[in-house]
């Protein structure tokens, strides 16, 4: 059986601008044909600048954006063509962690009930079981039991982070596509959410698609790296490989713009 998970082929997103009455509407190609794999255990790392269409590719993947062209194939079928129940089914099986970890969690509703939410709208676990699965999420990502009563503003980006993080492994997902995970946070705090995420992957066999506009942040932690610009793929390998021989000019350009520090 192949390990081939996701299979995105020649996929499109493009938005029309009108721009009056008597002018032609201009057409603004947001992920113009790329293609690509997912294997499944692997990190696949999307990188580029805001406006190069990485996060429009995830919405995509995500069935948040419907694309203009193009297959999305999940284990062989058309996510596009999903509806009903097999689409219900296919959410379950991707789930996504946010760039902010504030604005993505209801300030108004305490720790255990965001944790909780997937498990009450998607199946049939009773109260009692939805609470003891949230506390061993928690347990999982490094949260403190007391922590399941108090809300997100009492919390720091990092551990309101780690709440996102337990939300997203809640109904036992396959993949996790991490939407800029770490840029909101303090560089201190970045390479411990990367380690608790290397350290999930492992644990319950996951697959990641990490978005990112830093080569720095991805560098460790990809199987293999894609990097976009202007909505094409210009370079996709392996990470050892890219980091050691960069063919494209904007790959080279991305990889100077590391900080390096001399010692």
């Amino acid at each position: 059986m192949s390990d081939t998970i996701f299979q995105i082929k020649q996929l499109k997103k493009h938005y029309e601008i009108n721009l009056g009455l008597f002018k032609k509407p201009k057409i603004i190609k947001a992920v113009d044909s790329i293609s690509f794999e997912v294997k499944k255990g692997e990190i696949l790392s999307i990188v580029g600048e805001s406006g190069c269409g990485k996060s429009t590719t995830a919405k995509m993947i995500l069935k948040i954006e419907e694309p203009t062209g193009g297959e999305i194939l999940f284990e062989g079928a058309d996510i596009t063509k999903l509806s009903g129940s097999d689409l219900v089914a296919y959410r379950k099986k991707v789930q996504i962690i946010f760039q902010d970890p504030y604005s993505s969690l209801n300030p108004r509703w305490k720790v255990g009930r965001i944790i909780a939410e997937p498990l009450a709208l998607n199946s049939d676990m009773s109260k009692g079981e939805i609470k003891e699965r949230v506390l061993y999420l928690m347990e999982r990502v490094g949260m403190l039991p007391e922590w399941y009563d108090r809300y997100p503003h009492q919390f720091s980006g990092g551990q309101r982070q780690r709440i996102g993080i337990a939300r997203a492994l809640a109904l036992n997902p396959e993949i996790i596509i991490c939407d800029e995970p770490v840029s909101a946070l303090d560089v201190s705090i970045q390479a411990q959410v990367l380690n608790l995420l290397l350290d999930l992957q492992e644990e319950f066999n996951l697959t990641y698609i990490f978005i990112s506009h830093d080569l720095s942040v991805v560098n460790h932690i990809s199987d293999r790296i894609i990097v976009m610009y202007y909505g094409k793929i210009v370079e996709m390998k392996p990470a050892e490989a890219l980091f050691q021989n960069p063919e494209h000019d904007y790959t080279q350009k991305l990889l100077s713009a590391i900080p390096k520090i001399d010692l």
